[in-house]
């Protein structure tokens, strides 16, 4: 199978750049399946799992929380708004934090923005599948 470069950029930095087999990423429209040759794309992504396959055939996932994806016929450009590989993934750490903030979302008449609160939440839900998918 064909090999494309992918380059998967957060705005703190270049978290990939090289020759991969497949890139699958959550469009805001459903998940996205690129292999080499693709058609040109422009599209917007949320939150969910980028999963690149190596040309080994091994698979790297990643936790993002939205930004968009280019596709061209050279080259898949991800620009995440955040991108963290599952290996990296504290599980512990997000466990405790998603119990912190469905505490939070319970107490009534809090001061606080319950909007943003549940979009954090669903980054912290979606960074803990992300975890246990690759253990």
């Amino acid at each position: 199978m064909a090999n494309f470069h992918l380059e998967l950029v957060t705005p703190e930095r270049l978290v990939l750049s090289e020759d991969v087999q497949a890139v699958r990423a959550p469009g805001i429209d459903g998940s996205l399946g690129i292999l080499a040759g693709h058609a040109p794309l422009l599209t917007q992504l949320t939150i969910g799992l980028i999963k690149i396959t190596q040309p080994n055939g091994k698979e790297e996932l990643f936790a993002t929380t939205g930004g968009f994806m280019q596709v061209s016929r050279e080259k898949v450009i991800i620009l995440a708004d955040s991108a963290e590989n599952a290996n990296e993934i504290d599980l512990e750490r997000e466990r405790a934090e998603a119990t912190r903030m469905r505490q939070a979302l319970e107490v009534p008449g809090s001061n606080i923005d319950a909007e943003k609160l549940r979009q954090d939440l669903d980054a912290v839900m979606n960074r803990i599948q992300v975890a246990q998918l690759h253990q």
